[in-house]
């Protein structure tokens, strides 16, 4: 009996076929687990990892920003909306506006009766740039959060002469400017609002829709809470 070959059976068994098909099978879920959404800080990115240490007021802990966000997060739905302040403890600037951060950690409280919505988290993260008479350390960070003395920072001036009251919220340490890099930051003080998913919603570039942080959470976060 004379054997037939069988075409179709002998093109499914191609191996060059099985690989290409293979090849195709593996773009297509890539494509579709993919996040299309871009890391960086312009309005609309991921916001960039930050990962360090932390002080609190009691002592120095592990910081992770991812511990902040949920990502099943909807617009319209209730979220921890956050506030990102990029300073230098020997910022001039960073050291007479201090105050600003602390008011609008206070106002933007669950607690607050005239905010009346989720409570926001403030989060300060301290550098120290290549500036010619910035030497900061840990010790002068947390003499700058609590004001307490005993320490210069702006200006040759004690820590505990900077504006406003002590702080309530993180300092995260990134004397390393491993942050500051990978967030892209060209100067102090350099502000973010952050939406409870992690998506970039306001950044200091961004002054010409709302003039800073806080007016950027009292509308964007008091929409969705609507």
């Amino acid at each position: 009996m004379r054997l037939h070959e069988d075409e179709a059976a002998g093109i499914t068994d191609s191996p060059l076929l099985m690989v290409a098909t293979l090849v195709v099978a593996g773009l297509m879920v890539v494509a579709l687990t993919a996040d299309p959404i871009a890391t960086g800080t312009d309005v609309g990115d991921r916001a960039p990892e930050l990962q360090s240490m932390a002080y609190n007021g009691n002592g120095w802990v592990a910081f992770n920003l991812e511990s902040y966000i949920d990502e099943s997060w909807e617009e319209g739905q209730p979220g921890q909306w956050m506030i990102i302040e990029f300073l230098d403890t020997d910022c001039p600037y960073c050291f007479n506006t201090a105050d600003q951060l602390g008011d609008w950690d206070d106002f933007f409280d669950a607690d607050n009766p005239e905010w009346d919505n989720e409570d926001v988290q403030v989060i300060a993260v301290a550098a120290e740039l290549n500036i010619q008479g910035h030497d900061s350390s840990r010790e002068e960070i947390q003499a700058f959060r609590d004001k307490t003395s005993g320490y210069t920072c702006a200006s040759q001036q004690d820590c505990n002469a900077r504006s406003g009251s002590p702080h309530a919220f993180p300092y995260v340490d990134d004397l390393s400017l491993d942050a500051m890099d990978d967030w892209g930051i060209r100067g102090t003080p350099t502000y973010f609002v952050i939406q409870p998913d992690g998506i970039v919603a306001w950044n200091s570039d961004n002054t010409a829709r709302y003039e800073n942080a806080a007016e950027a959470v009292a509308n964007l976060a008091a929409v969705v809470a609507a």
